[in-house]
């Protein structure tokens, strides 16, 4: 069975095939199966193709700090609500775990500021991905730089808790 037509060809021994035709003459464009290392790749248009060390280093910069802000956004995006500050007096007498309000449905305005955040936070991370996708290693090892600087700057900043165990919830605590 002959799918050349796939590839944008007529079938073999059809007109324009060279009547020998098969797929033999044809040029596939497939995905890269190995990290290319040039300076030359296309981030998501055409007319965004690196001809230059100069261009090739732009378009990192730009991978670098659309990963960090991918990361920010998710951590901007994931900020549990604002609570209560407490005097270190408050806390001291505190024994057990500090149990959340009951549960209430966000305000609308904020359900859909983070909507509009989580919509974001999906485009930055295809944008990502798209880029990755080029196999080329600089972009790779980019973007690996990028999303791990953006963690240490944001989520690496979360209180975590300690003396607890592994989880600070309280029916995990060991010992309990």
């Amino acid at each position: 069975m002959d799918h050349s037509h796939h590839f944008g060809g007529e079938m073999a021994g059809g007109a324009g095939s060279g009547g020998g035709g098969g797929m033999h003459n044809m040029h596939m464009h497939g995905m890269p199966v190995a990290f290319e290392w040039g300076h030359r790749v296309t981030l998501y248009f055409d007319s965004w193709a690196t001809e230059t060390h100069f261009d090739y280093i732009v378009a990192l910069l730009f991978m670098f700090t659309l990963c960090v802000m991918q990361e920010g956004l998710y951590y901007l995006r994931t900020l549990p609500p604002k609570v209560r500050a407490q005097t270190t007096e408050e806390i001291e007498g505190v024994t057990a775990p500090i149990l959340p309000a009951p549960y209430k449905t966000p305000a609308l305005r904020r359900r859909l500021w983070g909507t509009a955040l989580y919509a974001l936070n999906l485009c930055s991370s295809y944008l990502i991905m798209l880029a990755v996708m080029t196999c080329n290693g600089g972009v790779f090892l980019t973007v690996v730089l990028g999303l791990s600087v953006g963690h240490f700057l944001g989520k690496s900043r979360r209180p975590i808790a300690t003396g607890m165990g592994e989880s600070s919830e309280a029916c995990c605590i060991e010992g309990q």
